[in-house]
């Protein structure tokens, strides 16, 4: 069973979720992901409890999905995520976000999806994470976000302060990767504020990037010529904890020729098993320099190559 959270709108008519932004939070358990409906609508503290008799560690994983996705799409991929952790010794719970996508990967619904991510960010922060740290004993939250869903993460992070958080200290994730991040590069310098948003929110912060990435170079365009981090990477003035991990050379290594599609090339790490082995360990919180998943370069960068 997929446990997730959502910001879609209900169709009563229809029985259906939709690609419209609902004022409310649905906790959801579903028996047939395939077909969801309100009847998989659980409480808050019901839910809470699947996810952690879910998690057979300290760790809960939270996949942020990107512009262009269904509920139905993001169901499967956070299947799929889980399946990759678990093939590499992860056992905690992994659980997905729900936002409003439009998912016809148009234009127009570029510039909708963007909208709707940055006005229902803060429901991944209210009614995700902090909710989640008040379970005992206390765990270790991460994030998964891709492409869009790295904007949702940031905007959602930074309209909540410490006082936030349960409890008396700063609260933080754990480990958050961006995997193909469609967030702009200036954003992530040293000092610049997503960068602070990140180290203040999170022990480590992650970067998967590929410079072979097609979708994010139209994103380049639809955002003014503002690179992206998930196709550039970060800038070389970078956090003492954050990592910047270049990736399409295991791209080009894995991804037969017949499959470098635009659309592939953005989304091929959730069918490749080097990046789970590799976000597995982040997620264990292995030294990033260190990992066997890894080689050193002769810039700030590390690259996934195995």
């Amino acid at each position: 069973m997929t446990l997730f959270f959502s910001r879609r709108g209900y169709d009563g008519t229809k029985h259906r979720f939709t690609k419209n932004p609902s004022k409310d939070t649905y906790y959801l358990a579903p028996t047939n992901p395939k077909n969801v409906t309100k009847k998989d609508v659980i409480s808050q503290k019901d839910w809470l409890a699947k996810v952690k008799a879910q998690a057979h560690s300290r760790d809960i994983t939270i996949f942020v999905h990107g512009y262009n996705t269904a509920q139905s799409e993001m169901l499967a991929r956070t299947a799929k995520i889980e399946a990759g952790l678990r093939r590499h010794g992860y056992r905690g719970a992994v659980i997905g976000f729900d936002w409003p996508s439009d998912g016809r990967g148009t234009l127009v619904s570029y510039a909708r999806d963007r909208k709707d991510a940055k006005r229902t960010a803060a429901s991944l922060v209210e009614d995700g994470i902090l909710p989640l740290l008040t379970l005992a004993p206390r765990h270790r939250i991460n994030l998964i976000a891709h492409s869009m869903g790295a904007y949702l993460t940031l905007r959602g992070f930074s309209g909540f302060n410490d006082a936030s958080g349960p409890g008396a200290s700063v609260w933080k994730t754990n480990q958050i990767l961006f995997v193909s991040g469609d967030a702009d590069q200036d954003w992530m310098s040293k000092g610049a504020w997503g960068a602070l948003v990140l180290a203040h929110r999170s022990r480590r912060f992650t970067n998967y990037f590929s410079q072979l990435d097609d979708i994010l170079n139209g994103a380049v365009v639809l955002n003014g010529g503002a690179k992206r981090v998930g196709r550039s990477g970060i800038k070389p003035l970078i956090h003492k904890n954050h990592v910047d991990i270049y990736s399409h050379e295991q791209y080009l290594k894995d991804v037969k020729l017949q499959d470098r599609t635009a659309l592939n090339s953005h989304r091929w790490w959730f069918d490749n098993d080097k990046f789970y082995h590799d976000a597995a360990l982040t997620l264990a919180g292995q030294d990033a320099q260190s990992m066997p998943t890894r080689r050193k370069m002769n810039t700030t960068d590390l690259a996934l190559l195995s």
